[in-house]
């Protein structure tokens, strides 16, 4: 089924070849460039980018095993019921184990409350952004402080999110960004992790690059690292290889200088879907949150009792793509059956809920049609044949 609709549009490539030209030029130019120029752009001083969000949260994992176990403390981590599978996977590569914790009620972030009744509190809290709406990031880093216990963000699905003004990186300890093709910003492939310090930067830095010791990239009064021919080859820790590539690189940087546009686009689809079923009795949606950053997707929660399946094939057949929320409860996906707990607020969203783009290449016209589309399907539940056509 090819969607007429899908979810993300394609980016246009018009420009990009005489860019690359010109500043794929000498081994990590591009790299270090954008690291600098996100920096610049979102107040993170401290970047080291990756391959894919999904690596990002495997060093930011890895990274803080290695902080909780020079602590002396046990490796447990805290993991929101909607959080995405390499989220899950990473830190449980990272040797931690894993509580879920369940949603807020009519939310679809950890819920702070049930969190905190945790006793005692896990050494690491994992927290996602999903799907772009922020979560209670205060209260949670208040009592990570009380407890002692670290803050992992997955903010893959927002950039740019602020809260009280404040860039949400600049809360908790390591935050994890994506820059995937439907995300925010695209480079095509690749990620970054966040820190609040150069102790945390050179050691995620370590850890994406095989676990060496060297440090004259980045301190280099810093590095302990013998001269020699094996300097290079000098590893401290755990690691792994998973550099963006200069290629991303060049295209990400590419990208960034549209951001102003991209996140003006996005808001206005974002919008224009919000107002057409604002007010549909048989289906909640929910208004773009103040966070000066767009949302992700536009998610959409079905009140009359059907769930998301029977609504998928009267979308299904007019070419309308949607998808489930991030595949649903993490705990009940087979990889990690193990991890059962009860989880009923995040249960019923995943049951009822559903999402569609917003991405800032697919075309406004189309845009408002799936919100027509989407509106007469929420209040009539027709299948949308011909013959029933408003």
């Amino acid at each position: 089924m090819n969607y007429r609709y899908p979810c993300t549009g394609y980016l246009t490539m018009n420009g990009f070849g005489s860019w690359l030209e010109q500043e794929c030029t000498t081994p990590r130019r591009n790299i270090n460039l954008f690291a600098q120029e996100l920096g610049q752009q979102f107040d993170a001083p401290w970047i080291s980018l990756v391959n894919s969000g999904s690596s990002a949260n495997l060093v930011a994992a890895l990274a803080l095993a290695e902080k909780v176990r020079e602590q002396g403390k046990p490796l447990t981590a805290a993991i929101s019921a909607f959080t995405f599978p390499t989220t899950v996977s990473a830190l449980l590569l990272a040797g931690f184990t894993l509580t879920v914790v369940d949603t807020e009620p009519g939310g679809f972030n950890i819920d702070p409350n049930a969190l905190q009744n945790l006793t005692p509190l896990p050494s690491v809290l994992a927290i996602t952004h999903f799907l772009g709406f922020p979560c209670a990031i205060e209260q949670i880093c208040a009592l990570a402080k009380e407890k002692g216990s670290y803050v992992l963000q997955d903010a893959c699905e927002t950039l740019g999110m602020k809260i009280k003004n404040r860039p949400i990186h600049h809360y908790g300890d390591l935050t994890s960004w994506s820059f995937y093709h439907p995300h925010h910003l695209s480079s095509y492939g690749g990620g970054a992790v966040l820190s609040l310090t150069e102790e945390d930067y050179i050691l995620t830095d370590s850890v994406a690059h095989w676990g060496r010791a060297c440090r004259c990239h980045i301190a280099p009064h810093k590095c302990l690292v013998p001269e020699g021919p094996a300097h290079q080859f000098t590893y401290e820790r755990l690691g792994v290889n998973v550099e963006m590539s200069e290629l991303n690189a060049c295209f990400g940087r590419w990208q960034l200088q549209q951001w102003e546009q991209i996140e003006q686009a996005r808001l206005i689809r974002y919008n224009l879907l919000y107002s057409t079923l604002q007010h549909v009795p048989t289906a909640r949606t929910w208004k773009a949150p103040e966070v000066e950053a767009s949302p992700f997707v536009f998610p959409i929660q079905l009140t009359d009792g059907r769930s998301l399946n029977d609504i998928f094939p009267q979308l299904k057949a007019e070419g309308i793509e949607i998808r489930t929320l991030m595949g649903g409860v993490c705990s009940e996906q087979a990889a990690f059956s193990h991890l059962q707990a009860a989880l009923p607020n995040a249960q019923e969203l995943a049951r009822t809920t559903f999402f569609v783009g917003i991405h800032h290449t697919l075309p406004v016209e189309d845009v408002q049609h799936v919100a027509s589309r989407l509106l007469y399907h929420l209040s009539t539940g027709h299948s949308g044949s011909e013959k029933n056509q408003p």
